[in-house]
């Protein structure tokens, strides 16, 4: 077997016990915080002792927490995340559903934080300590230290109340201008949410490759690309961009692996009906399946994105070897 296969043979068995271990101290700690019954019937008061008795049973929640969990293990295994307590709906279902809007939100604004920060962080690096490089800097260092649910505020302040240009909240309206079609009402709606989010992905962006960018126009090869005659656009784009991305390819990987995880804070200032907005509501209601679904996908996307972005280095860098 060669080192690359070893490699990700190694880093997907780390994988795999990360995503047990991390579903488990979830299920446990979930499981100490009550009875999700309790508060479903709390509205309710009419219902039976037998009705109860079908619920708790239903859901396993007679059994010892251990066994609910090992038995929650053996659905997985089976692709199988159980039902929802408060939607009585599949849990696969509803991440399939509920995760098409996040994902709508969260690609773009990466991709377009990705476009955005290549050429700022080229002219900060290359024109060091001037007033361009100063302006790029103090604009990344605002945005990325701004709150994210502050920036959404104000760009909701600024322009759905004070331009009126673009809708404050929701994915689609209830009832659309004739203008609009289905498709449009949707972009529509996304300028905010993801507005917000490539501010502060590129305002990251551009800091992570702006310092590497400034190490590597330093180094030997560089010097030795200009003095052999290169275009200067081959340098830069060709062989320092490459060598200096690594850094930024690891936080792509990390943001792409918690696009999930980060989606709470965006979807509950813009009310984006996501799978961050279905997560606070699960957590608020106990609803036990939901949150351990949406755990284990958030769990498995951060593990599996990392593996990648660690492939990947071989392929950007041919220096580094994987043993």
């Amino acid at each position: 077997m060669s080192g690359g296969l070893r490699f990700i043979g190694r880093r997907a068995a780390f994988a795999l016990v990360l995503v047990v271990g991390v579903s488990a101290i979830v299920f446990f700690l979930v499981n100490a915080i009550g009875n999700p019954i309790a508060m479903l019937i709390s509205g309710q008061p009419n219902a039976t002792e037998d009705q109860i008795a079908a619920l708790t049973a239903y859901y396993h929640l007679d059994q010892p927490a251990w066994q609910r969990y090992l038995a929650w293990l053996v659905r997985l295994a089976h692709f199988d995340l159980g039902s929802s307590i408060t939607y009585n709906q599949p849990v696969w279902q509803m991440l399939y559903v509920w995760g098409w809007e996040t994902l709508k939100i969260q690609i773009p604004a990466i991709i377009i934080s990705i476009l955005i920060s290549i050429p700022l962080a080229m002219t900060a690096a290359r024109r060091q300590n001037s007033r361009s490089d100063m302006s790029i800097m103090a604009g990344s260092l605002l945005g990325h230290a701004m709150p994210t649910f502050l920036m959404g505020i104000v760009l909701i302040l600024v322009f759905a109340y004070w331009l009126g240009w673009v809708p404050s909240y929701g994915a689609y309206s209830l009832r659309a201008p004739a203008w609009h079609s289905v498709f449009l009402d949707g972009l529509w709606h996304m300028v905010l949410p993801v507005g917000m989010l490539t501010v502060f992905n590129t305002a990251t962006f551009t800091l992570l490759l702006r310092a590497s960018l400034i190490d590597v126009l330093r180094q030997d090869f560089v010097v030795a690309a200009r003095a052999s005659g290169l275009p200067e656009r081959r340098i830069l784009y060709g062989h320092a961009l490459r060598n200096a991305f690594i850094p930024v390819l690891t936080y792509l990987g990390i943001a792409f692996g918690l696009m999930l995880a980060t989606a709470p804070v965006t979807e509950t200032v813009f009310t984006w009906p996501g799978l961050g907005f279905l997560y606070i509501n699960a957590i608020q209601q106990l609803d036990y399946p939901v949150i351990m679904g949406e755990t284990v996908v958030i769990a498995v996307m951060l593990v599996g994105a990392t593996l990648l972005t660690d492939i990947a280095y071989v392929a950007i860098d041919p220096r580094i070897r994987i043993g």
